[in-house]
């Protein structure tokens, strides 16, 4: 991706740093203990071991784990005063502010773009500009995706990945439906009337669903934005300072109608559409579904999961609509814990370094990526490819690019239109409460696929006062 695009979107991005609020939480440890003080006081000034709270940490069942513990290995020899305490943590709406009122998230702790503002706004989240700005972060990261983990001029996280939605194609059902060109490549669908009549061709060619689409869990909100943009639908708009939902528009419902036509009039969708992306992963990968929404970041759940091969993969921008082609972009993040001590956030820091997501470009500090790398064409996961790159100092770039050449081991053939984006207008999540959104349009979504006499507009115009009542109103301008 293009710098100057992300300095333009940048400025688009800065709506969603609302100012104001405050907040506290306790100061006790993901275990139940108190954290240790920044300056030690009565008996805890004898202690000299810091206890660094580390919640990214992957499950017992992932693939990665192996990696994770060689690399908590070093991170320990390196710092022997540092004890180390790992969860896996994952961020979520329902379970977050209980956590952190009660001073029991970890130190270092990942979310996503559209979260900052609500967890910077209560005092959630440390301070961390002094050491974003002494260890080259806040100069190397890109502008827009920093803006985002900005308040007042201070910085709140570390940005480390950034995504844009694309098209992810099963190469196996293409080729059986006669849809692979000379290069062996998916003929991609370029419009989105394109896509229902290529989901039409390979449910009848094949028996298997043309496209996958999630219904549940936020994701069914989350992707059907970058269809309704597609279609010239707006989903939140400020006027005179107040904040409207604006999602029941002429060009939302056809979005909506279009939802529902892949269901009723091109009946292309799995038989059970109350599902979300890990379905997606299962049957994109055994080979059930022809086409679905996806990220490069996704890429390997498949092959990890369901063993899927990893030249199964081929992935392009996504397709136009009437009002253009436009993809939602998003991304990850890490924050720190607003009780965290300065030590907590020096030993995350660290962390950082080891895994990696580090402005340098030394051996040392690349040794993360290439490790990961590695360890990922070793598993027999697609390396190669790559999304939206969070670095924009050139050393850096270049070095990653060379270290996935290197172990490249995909023909990027299939990638290349995805990894290009060209002519794809690319747009953040919503500024205001994106995540309640996507559970608003959750339900839409379902009602759309599950009543073939659901009304588009009756529906998005309940959606719409129903948002607007219960968090556009109680947004500030």
């Amino acid at each position: 991706m293009k710098t100057w695009r992300w300095l333009a979107l940048g400025a688009a991005m800065t709506v969603a740093l609302s100012a104001c609020g405050g907040g506290s939480a306790g100061n006790g440890g993901t275990d139940g203990s108190a954290l240790p003080s920044a300056s030690g006081t009565g008996g805890r000034q004898e202690a000299k071991e810091i206890v660094f709270h580390n919640g990214d940490w992957p499950k017992p069942q992932d693939q990665r784990l192996e990696q994770f513990e060689q690399w908590k290995a070093k991170f320990e020899a390196e710092n022997p005063d540092i004890s180390m305490k790992t969860e896996n943590f994952t961020y979520d709406t329902n379970t977050f502010l209980p956590k952190a009122e009660s001073g029991q998230l970890p130190n270092l702790f990942g979310t996503w773009f559209t979260e900052p503002p609500k967890i910077m706004n209560a005092g959630y989240a440390a301070d961390i500009t002094e050491y974003m700005d002494r260890l080259g972060y806040t100069e190397a990261l890109n502008p827009a995706m920093l803006e985002l983990v900005k308040k007042d001029g201070k910085i709140y996280g570390v940005p480390v990945s950034g995504y844009y939605m694309g098209m992810w194609y099963n190469v196996n059902l293409f080729r059986e439906a006669g849809l692979l060109d000379d290069k062996g490549v998916p003929k991609f669908p370029r419009t989105y009337e394109e896509l229902a009549e290529t989901a039409k061709i390979i449910k009848d060619k094949t028996g298997k669903a043309g496209f996958f689409f999630p219904t549940k869990n936020n994701q069914g909100g989350w992707q059907f934005m970058t269809i309704a943009w597609s279609f010239g639908a707006e989903f939140e708009k400020q006027v005179d300072g107040k904040w409207q939902a604006v999602f029941n528009s002429p060009e939302a419902v056809a979005a909506l109608q279009y939802m529902k036509d892949l269901k009723w009039k091109y009946d292309v969708l799995p038989d059970n559409v109350l599902v979300d992306v890990n379905d997606m992963y299962r049957l994109f990968g055994t080979d059930q579904v022809a086409m679905a929404f996806g990220t490069s970041d996704w890429m390997n759940n498949p092959i990890n999961d369901y063993k899927m091969n990893k030249d199964n993969l081929a992935v392009s921008a996504v397709p136009a609509g009437p009002g253009g082609r436009v993809s939602l972009t998003g991304g990850s993040l890490f924050m720190f814990a607003n009780n965290s001590t300065p030590e907590q956030i020096e030993a995350g820091f660290k962390w950082l370094k080891i895994k990696g997501v580090s402005p340098e470009a030394s051996e040392e500090s690349l040794k993360g990526l290439e490790e990961s790398l590695t360890a990922d064409r070793k598993l027999n996961r697609i390396v190669g490819p790559h999304g939206m790159q969070a670095w924009i100092n050139e050393e850096r770039v270049q070095a990653e690019d060379a270290i996935r050449q290197k172990h490249k081991n995909v023909n990027l053939d299939l990638w290349s239109d995805y990894m290009k984006n060209e002519g794809v207008t690319i747009r953040p999540e919503e500024p205001v409460n994106a995540q309640e959104l996507y559970k608003t349009l959750d339900a839409v979504v379902q009602a759309v696929l599950t009543d073939e006499n659901a009304d588009p507009k009756a529906l998005l115009d309940a959606a719409v006062a129903d948002f607007q009542r219960d968090y556009l109103d109680k947004a500030k301008g």
